[in-house]
């Protein structure tokens, strides 16, 4: 069974995926965390608070930078995990990476084989058709030399995450809302308390805000 679940921000929704998979929490988990390694000298607390939150609800990891690995070392050292959580960050690096060590086509098998598949942000992007809908200035798939921006097409929709963050509002309607419109796929905006729960073929949307879920087939 596939199974995922698509996060905008994992830290306000770790535990409640947690106890959604009860005792699986415990299953061996890998954390990717590739997205961020092009993003040093900014500010990470994000990623810290995401790191520490699924540490306390119970999810057990190892760390594990794609970059520089072969193909051969990505199954011998990736096929053991149960849970793989992919974190946000840039997409188009993971993908520059990614594209090194046929590491997209390994993860689609090991998800059709019954890996969890956790994402926050960019690792929910991914999950999708296209990761194009972020190119803007300072972060596109050109100054990455990407041979695709295919996704690893889990669903067939699109995450726009963080919608209805402030901060994030600016980039988000001169360059994400238009980048859409030059896509035919289907997008679902996800606030930071909001996460889909993919199932086979079909989805919900948890708000734990509001404490609610809207199911729906992909």
């Amino acid at each position: 069974m596939k199974r995922l679940f698509l996060t905008s921000q994992v830290q306000h929704v770790a535990d409640k995926i947690a106890e959604t998979l009860g005792d699986e929490v415990k299953l061996k988990a890998v954390f990717i965390d590739t997205t961020i390694r092009d993003q040093v000298h900014s500010n990470l607390d994000w990623h810290k608070l995401n790191k520490s939150k699924m540490e306390e609800s119970g999810f057990d990891f190892d760390m594990y930078d794609i970059a520089g690995k072969s193909a051969e070392q990505i199954v011998l050292d990736l096929d053991k995990y149960d849970i793989m959580y992919i974190e946000g960050g840039n997409p188009f690096y993971l993908q520059q990476e990614a594209q090194k060590n046929n590491f997209i086509e390994f993860v689609k098998r090991k998800v059709e084989e019954g890996l969890i598949y956790i994402g926050t942000s960019a690792g929910s992007i991914l999950a999708g058709p296209d990761t194009s809908s972020v190119n803007r200035p300072g972060k596109s798939a050109d100054m990455y030399n990407l041979a695709s921006t295919k996704g690893l097409n889990l669903v067939n929709f699109v995450v726009m995450p963080h919608w209805g963050d402030v901060k994030k509002k600016d980039y988000c309607f001169e360059y994400k809302i238009p980048n859409s419109y030059n896509e035919n796929y289907p997008y679902i905006m996800l606030t930071d308390t909001q996460y889909v729960e993919v199932k086979d073929d079909s989805f919900k949307i948890i708000d734990v805000k509001n404490n609610n879920s809207n199911s729906s087939n992909i």
